[in-house]
């Protein structure tokens, strides 16, 4: 249903740092991850009589919220909202979820989600799941003849920005665009005269909206306006068409999506870039309507709608703009993109996720939902296992630390003796970054080494060197160094007076 929806959705990324260990010599030199989209989110994917989705929203542990329209996610029951686990590849239910369409979410510092739409249940148009239930925000949204929340941000201090099709929020007169400071909904000045359709908060604070409007706080906009906390001010001439999505860059630059063919008094095809002063453009542009925007981990901008060429190049309704040029995401996906997310941790840390109505993504099924992995730098090795001397059944520790590049995911450890790898069921820390052996006997003695891969890069990896497990040749040699001195005695006595 309401498949003309659109909205904008904040998107995240961060640096993942990959194992701990023991030091010692790093190896240089960095695999590369494949770009490709990879499996493990859209199969089964998103079902519903018209399924899509509509936004997503990256939680501060990783997991990812999903909404749209959905009756099912991963083959679980999940009504308007579903929650995945990027590690497991799990779906999971938010309780009953919502009675109607999900247009926008938002992740709030604590990890609660803030979820706006069509519903009805279990609150008017906007709820907050604190990871049990559903909570309602003052009476929610009303007014206008189609009341929804098409667009959600959350300023520095917590307090939820609200845009759409509405007249109240609470009982207060806003306008289309509404704050909740955890009690109380307030207008932002005089709100605006038409729907708002994204949101993004710049890094110094201020709200920019998108969406139809002409006004903004009784100011002549043209479909953008930056809040400031205490007025509404144009951005420049603003754009002549339809604003969907907005994002902020890191250096505060603004890049907007949408339908439109000029920004400022340039020329500038569905999607183009504020830098504070003009409108400029991105290449050619695309060649239809952009509808999500998100910028990478490196500072790449991706744009998604339902466009079959960027500058030029068909790249079929996904593609990123590396501020030079734009290119493809292997071959795209096969129908309208509405959000996109970038995922903070766990495996496929730094991956991208795409949302609409699309069945395949890069050629493979993915219902509604798919994930393009952006080709970061696989795990490598930075400190190896080190040389152990113990006595028969005593202990051994071998460490590795193992690291990747912008977000490449968990890595997966396996040690090996002797080149086979170890049961990881029975000796659980062969699967850790330190393998913990007890009650050494003769049969362990031999080398070790570990393999670090990223299920997110394919399987990619490294390698440690290896480090052996050899027996001291002397049994009143207690510290392993070959030889006995004064030292062994005081660990003779230590042992004594321990009980061993």
């Amino acid at each position: 249903m309401h498949s003309f929806l659109r909205t904008f959705v904040s998107v995240g990324a961060g640096f993942v740092a990959l194992g701990a260990g023991l030091v010692g010599s790093p190896r240089l030199g960095l695999a590369q991850c494949p770009e490709a989209w990879v499996p493990g989110i859209g199969v089964p994917g998103i079902t519903a009589p018209a399924a899509q989705v509509f936004a997503l929203a990256v939680l501060p542990n990783g997991d990812l919220i999903v909404g749209g329209d959905i009756s099912t996610a991963g083959g679980v029951t999940a009504n308007g909202v579903a929650r995945f686990n990027p590690t497991t590849n799990g779906w999971s239910a938010l309780n009953a979820g919502a009675n109607s369409s999900v247009t926008a979410l938002a992740a709030m510092p604590n990890g609660d989600v803030i979820a706006g739409g069509f519903f009805t249940s279990p609150a008017n148009k906007i709820a907050r799941w604190n990871g049990a239930a559903w909570s309602t925000l003052g009476t929610g949204m009303a007014g206008g003849t189609f009341p929804i929340v098409w667009a959600l941000a959350v300023m520095p201090n917590g307090d939820v920005i609200a845009g759409g099709q509405f007249t109240t929020a609470g009982g207060a007169t806003v306008n289309s665009i509404a704050r909740w400071n955890g009690t109380l909904w307030a207008a932002l000045g005089a709100g605006m005269n038409n729907r708002v359709s994204a949101l993004a908060v710049m890094p110094n604070g201020d709200v920019v909206a998108g969406g139809d409007f002409t006004t903004a706080g009784g100011v002549p906009v043209s479909r953008v306006a930056r809040w400031n906390g205490t007025a509404w001010a144009a951005l420049g001439s603003g754009i002549l068409g339809s604003v969907y999505a907005l994002t902020a860059m890191p250096n505060g630059d603004l890049i907007a999506g949408g339908n439109f063919t000029t920004a400022g008094c340039a020329a500038a095809n569905y999607v183009a870039r504020w830098d504070g002063a003009a409108w400029t453009t991105l290449g050619g542009g695309t060649s239809s309507i952009v509808n999500a925007v998100a910028v990478t981990p490196n500072g790449d901008v991706i744009a998604g709608g339902l466009f079959v060429t960027a500058g030029g190049v068909t790249v079929n309704s996904i593609a990123r703009w590396n501020g030079a040029a734009w290119g493809a995401l292997g071959s795209g996906v096969n129908s309208d993109i509405r959000a996109l997310a970038v995922l903070r941790s766990g495996a496929g840390g730094g991956n991208l996720v795409a949302g609409g109505q699309f069945t395949t993504a890069g050629g493979q099924t993915a219902t509604c939902i798919g994930r393009y992995a952006l080709g970061a730098a696989a795990p490598s090795i930075l400190s190896h296992p080190l040389p152990v001397v113990t006595a028969p059944t005593g202990a051994a520790m071998f460490g590795v630390t193992a690291s990747g590049a912008l977000g490449t995911g968990t890595p997966v450890y396996q040690w090996r003796k002797g080149g086979v790898a170890i049961n990881a069921v029975a000796t659980p820390s062969a699967a850790t970054a330190v393998l913990m052996l007890g009650n050494v006997q003769a049969g362990d003695v031999g080398s070790y080494d570990c393999v670090v891969t990223n299920a997110s890069c394919g399987g990619v990896g490294a390698t440690s060197n290896p480090a052996t497990l050899t027996f001291v040749s002397c049994r009143a040699d207690f510290n392993g160094v070959n030889g006995i001195g004064i030292a062994d005695i005081f660990d003779f006595l230590a042992a004594w007076f321990a009980g061993c």
